[in-house]
């Protein structure tokens, strides 16, 4: 047996070899040539280069809102009627998947929904194989072709049609073939991406046969270090959210965009997905790849996150639908599964393609969807002492001479900052004027008084020691850090809830019980807006919310620092006010925005 190996390999993806075996010769016969491809890497085909799917899905999402409340409406009125924690956990799940119909539907519509190649721009996302001309190849001479995995096979002959047969012309001449994935890896145990594609020739009353293997590109999450080259925001309501985001625009790169999308007045864009990516090698030799946006599966931005079907899927612009499956002692309405819990810090040895870090306890199908991948390392961090609870609130990374930095809250910097100002100065300087709600917001007591305040110093206490924990766990070592001042706080807005509540009781054991619990209450939300979650524009600019700190002789404390920080690794930092459209609600410029960046 005559043996000849062809192997192109792409050099993103580790652990993938490919042969292509030509078939042996038949009696009295030239050899015939064999199976090969010009890739050991596929794509899965789902996004949607002929843009035949944005005006369906938002009439599908459209549809979906009033049977929504519906349902919602219907799932409160059977809660109300069980008894038993299982028969909850049971109505739970039915309900997600009733909600969850809409973003079936979505999902649904993309290139590999259907048998046909879409166009030239389409074509670029089909790996392609090759049969060997067989000059020799007697009349009666046929050929089948099957596949295994999740993908579908093409053969160009005048156009792309769907391969599973060839004749004997096809077989004289030799022919092209490209193959398609038709869906993403989700959990390894059930497919792991793994495809093979079997020529079997007949002639002669012979057969014999060529394999090829290959695998499916791992869908990777963006790197902040890669360059920027588009800001998403949601279409702001109110005078304060568009004016800092008509400042940010003024500082982004020619031909950066900063697009804004109405999400149905959900402000947090950041949360709604995780924007990813696969690459093979194209045609050329070149890297040819798609965006992969994963939706995030929090309950709370359902509605809100399909506008990457409506609004951002398109060419080279794919969506997977990772649904969530609710859980006993997990409630659906917690935050970890909102998508600025996961951020993704840069490759580190060992780990080429960056680690994804998560806080607490998301939902295991997102969990098992990125290790299902098998390219990124997952670690989990712990952010239970926020209210929140989400990994941006405390660290965010960014590209710097040729690597990257982390740059880190420090509430012990914020504290020591404090006693550089006047304690009968109010902490928060050069605040504009507020009206009501605003003006009970934010904590407008002296700076004596705050650090008076057992519950505020306590609270930044054990935030500093949490940030200094999971720091260590990622492994950063001091060379990688840019530490900036931030201050938290526990008068959340369920702190002021609680608060409420507490003082209208009448004077005695309950209203006690309920003040010492507001009082123990140490669980923290930035208390100056959090410089922290910004916005990395690209390496030299940073913009940062106006953390309105103490000011001496004119100057913001707290912004001064982290100005001084940044400039030390070459940032220069803009600074925008996103007091009132985003950080009275708890979150800042990094929750508002989300981002696309260049992929290998």
């Amino acid at each position: 047996m005559r043996r000849r190996h062809m192997i192109w390999l792409s050099a993103g993806v580790a652990g993938v070899v490919l042969a292509g075996v030509p078939l042996v010769a038949f009696a009295g016969a030239a050899p015939v040539a064999g199976l090969q491809a010009l890739s050991a890497v596929f794509l899965a085909n789902l996004d949607d280069d002929a843009n035949a799917c944005r005006t369906k899905a938002r009439t599908i999402a459209a549809a979906a809102v009033g049977r929504e409340e519906a349902a919602d409406e219907r799932f409160q009125e059977a809660k109300d009627k069980l008894e038993l924690e299982s028969e909850f956990l049971a109505l739970r799940r039915s309900h997600r998947i009733e909600q969850n119909q809409a973003d079936r539907q979505l999902a649904a519509c993309n290139d590999a929904a259907d048998t046909v190649v879409n166009g030239a721009a389409d074509e670029l996302d089909l790996t392609r194989l090759r049969v060997g001309a067989w000059p020799d190849a007697p009349a009666d001479a046929t050929a089948t072709l099957t596949t295994t995995g999740k993908v579908r096979l093409f053969v160009k002959r005048a156009g792309w049609q769907v391969a599973s047969t060839l004749g004997p012309a096809d077989l004289r001449r030799g022919v092209q073939l490209g193959l398609e994935g038709t869906d993403v890896v989700r959990d390894r145990t059930v497919w792991d991406g793994g495809a093979t594609v079997t020529l079997r020739v007949t002639a002669g009353g012979r057969t014999t046969s060529s394999l090829v293997r290959l695998k499916e590109a791992p869908v990777l999450t963006q790197l902040n270090t890669a360059k920027l080259q588009r800001v998403l925001t949601t279409d702001a309501s109110d005078d304060s959210g568009r004016k800092w985001r008509d400042e940010t625009a003024e500082v982004l790169p020619e031909g950066v965009p900063l697009t804004r999308i109405d999400t149905g007045g959900d402000e947090w864009m950041q949360d709604l997905f995780e924007p990813a990516y696969q690459v093979m090698p194209g045609p050329d030799g070149k890297p040819h790849g798609q965006r992969v946006l994963v939706p995030t599966v929090n309950d709370l931005h359902r509605q809100a996150a399909r506008i990457t079907y409506t609004e951002l899927r398109g060419p080279d612009v794919a969506v997977v639908h990772v649904p969530g499956v609710p859980v006993a002692g997990i409630d659906d309405m917690n935050t970890y599964d909102s998508m600025g819990n996961l951020e993704t810090m840069p490759p580190t040895p060992g780990h080429p393609h960056g680690t994804i870090v998560v806080g607490n306890t998301p939902s295991r199908e997102i969990l098992t969807f990125f290790r299902s991948q098998g390219a990124q390392q997952i670690v989990t961090v712990d952010t239970g002492w926020l209210t929140i609870g989400h990994v941006d609130e405390f660290i965010q990374f960014l590209p710097y001479a040729g690597g990257w930095r982390a740059i880190v809250a420090d509430p012990t910097a914020g504290l020591a900052l404090l006693s550089k100002a006047p304690g009968t100065q109010k902490l928060h300087g050069g605040l504009p004027t507020l009206e009501w709600p605003y003006d009970g917001r934010i904590d407008q007591r002296t700076i004596a008084e705050f650090r008076a305040d057992k519950q505020f110093v306590d609270t930044n206490r054990i935030a500093a020691a949490r940030i200094a924990a999971n720091v260590g766990k990622l492994g950063l070592t001091p060379d990688r850090i840019v530490r900036v001042p931030v201050l938290f706080t526990a008068r959340s807005l369920d702190w002021a809830i609680e608060k409420t509540a507490a003082e209208e009781l009448p004077a005695g054991p309950a209203r006690d019980k309920a003040m010492a619990a507001l009082n123990a209450m140490r669980q923290g939300v930035a208390e100056t807006p959090n410089v922290v979650n910004g916005l990395v524009v690209n390496a030299g600019r940073y913009v940062a919310p106006t953390p309105y700190g103490p000011l001496v002789n004119g100057r913001d404390l707290f912004a001064d620092a982290t100005s001084a920080a940044l400039n030390q690794i070459g940032y220069q930092v803009t600074f925008v006010d996103d007091l009132i459209s985003a950080h009275v609600s708890e979150g800042e410029i990094h929750c508002s925005t989300n981002t696309f960046r260049a992929y290998p």
